[in-house]
């Protein structure tokens, strides 16, 4: 949990300034869309957002003090200007919104605004969309609503031209490596996991998983039988790979980390010394040395259309042994895939 501006702004400059900003201008908006991708602790500020707005000793800076009463009662979840709507089974209904209404009818028994906290708001239906808008219209002295989403446009353009849209960025990579190996993760598995998602508690969830790690390892050993004129990728991944066949999530993972140690292969070919498998440089620059940029593309580009259908009907032995023997052929003979479908 954030306990500064400065915190929030390690991960969120320009959300952290903007937001800043209204307070100190005394310019609140009474309805803010924070939008952005998973991770980008969206759900995190906004909790800071309200205890900031309720507070009742806030510094200087305009942090709150997290001890009093009231930034307590919002840690616990029991503060009574604080109402969160998140979706009921798959959309947010028009009962949970007249619950709403009927609150901030009623005589606040607290002193302070009132918060209301909506998460998912991309799921609101016809009926709950309008119910909200005729709250937003008037919403009231000191009542303010937060609506988070990861699917900006599949809000609804009158919930969205009522209200100020946040924007969110990605976390930065570099940084969620560092949590990972400050947490006792290698740095051989901390950098692609990093590069992998910019989610961090995913990038925990991931870096704490033995399958995850095992799969990272298994991208490895096919790309170092491709390397090997006495191995066989085909043979390596049939006699490791069978977790990687397990479903099509595993499939999909081993897929994207496979693809990242293919852009890796590119950024040599094309002269950059930074890359993602750091620790396997010198098995990326021999491969790199078989093939030519063009060639590397074509692999690449045959890799994300296969990581494209994974999730269609597809037979995925068949399609990932298709995609290792063109990609064994291409640095054997130094060929190119043009002919060759997954």
């Amino acid at each position: 949990m954030y306990k500064t501006w400065d915190e929030v702004a390690s991960d969120q400059k320009l959300v952290a300034r903007l937001l800043k900003n209204h307070l100190q201008l005394n310019r609140l908006n009474h309805a803010y869309i924070f939008e952005g991708a998973k991770g980008t602790k969206k759900s995190d500020i906004a909790v800071f957002f309200t205890k900031v707005l309720l507070c009742e000793h806030r510094d200087q800076q305009l942090n709150p003090c997290h001890e009093c009463p009231q930034c307590l009662r919002i840690d616990h979840h029991t503060h009574p200007n604080v109402l969160t709507i998140k979706p009921d089974g798959k959309m947010i209904k028009k009962e949970q919104i007249k619950t709403l209404i009927s609150e901030f009818s009623k005589m606040s028994l607290e002193n302070g605004p009132r918060i209301n906290l909506i998460f998912e708001a991309d799921k609101f239906n016809p009926s709950s969309a309008n119910a909200l808008l005729k709250t937003m219209e008037e919403p009231g002295e000191d009542i303010y609503f937060i609506m988070l989403t990861e699917n900006l446009e599949a809000l609804l353009p009158t919930i969205r031209s009522r209200g100020e849209v946040i924007h969110f960025r990605e976390l930065n990579r570099d940084k969620i490596c560092s949590v990972l190996q400050e947490k006792g993760v290698e740095a051989s598995y901390a950098k692609p996991i990093s590069q992998y998602t910019s989610d961090l508690s995913s990038a925990i969830e991931i870096a704490n998983d033995d399958v995850s790690l095992k799969l990272i390892d298994l991208v490895i050993d096919v790309f170092d039988a491709i390397d090997q004129p006495d191995k066989s990728p085909i043979i390596t991944f049939l006699e490791e790979g069978g977790i990687a066949l397990s479903d099509a999530k595993r499939t999909e993972f081993f897929l994207n980390y496979a693809i990242l140690f293919q852009k890796d292969m590119i950024q040599i070919l094309l002269g950059k010394e930074t890359i993602c498998y750091f620790n396997h440089k010198q098995l990326i620059k021999s491969l790199a040395s078989k093939i030519n940029l063009e060639v590397a593309e074509e692999h690449l580009g045959l890799m994300l259309e296969l990581a494209k259908r994974i999730h269609y009907n597809i037979n995925l032995p068949l399609a990932v042994n298709h995609m290792l023997v063109v990609l064994e052929r291409g640095y054997t003979n130094g060929t190119s895939c043009s002919s060759d479908t997954v």
